[in-house]
């Protein structure tokens, strides 16, 4: 499952225009002791410019980043609450001095952030407003939630392209070609819990054939 993480995660920054590299293609320069199988290397040659990115990056602000050493922690069983985040021993600490150095020998020099892709976040504002402050103390430049990731990837991929090198991409190409996926979806996101008031969410549909009757 981490290989295919990372594939998505590559892709993910290849769809965007990002030189991507592996951890594998720098293995002379790794220290012994370092983590670097949920590692990636991406530079954007042309970044936009005129604005900070949010530390939770939305796909949109993807383009801002510069350089980055991005790590993957999907953990797709699990929302990232704080709890989650103060128990998790590959959590404790954001980029250690072994990833700086490693980044800085990938890149050449210090003007570099890093990037933490995670499962998702809690949904209530106040624990997601935890984690998000956890993960900044730890020194982590930025973070992507994979919703945010695969809801691009899929805007971006054509019903009728060819990514046949790509089993990912090409079975997301498929799923659209055959109306599996639609665009409404990536467009409306459904809340997961009931607005405070316990007012229900109304989505407006094809009405019940009970109601047409009554109308």
């Amino acid at each position: 499952m981490s290989d295919f993480n990372m594939q998505l995660v590559r892709e993910f920054f290849e769809l965007r225009l990002f030189h991507v590299l592996t951890h594998w293609q720098h293995e002379g320069l790794l220290p012994r002791t370092a983590d670097t199988m949920s590692l990636l290397f991406v530079e954007h040659t042309s970044p936009e410019a005129g604005r900070t990115p949010d530390f939770v990056l939305g796909a949109g602000e993807v383009p801002l980043v510069h350089r980055a050493v991005v790590e993957v922690r999907a953990w797709h069983a699990d929302r990232f609450y704080a709890s989650v985040i103060e128990n998790s021993h590959a959590l404790s600490h954001g980029p250690d001095s072994e990833t700086r150095q490693l980044g800085r020998a990938v890149f050449g020099h210090d003007d570099f952030t890093s990037i933490l892709v995670l499962s998702e976040l809690p949904a209530s504002t106040a624990p997601r407003a935890k984690a998000v402050q956890l993960l900044r103390d730890r020194g982590i430049g930025h973070i992507i939630e994979f919703p945010t990731l695969l809801r691009d990837m899929v805007e971006r991929v054509g019903a009728h392209g060819n990514y046949a090198p790509s089993q990912s991409l090409q079975t997301m190409r498929i799923l659209k070609r055959y109306n599996l996926i639609r665009r409404q979806q990536l467009e409306f996101a459904f809340p997961a819990e009931t607005p405070a008031g316990g007012k229900p969410v109304v989505v407006h549909g094809r009405p019940d054939p009970g109601e047409e009757e009554n109308e």
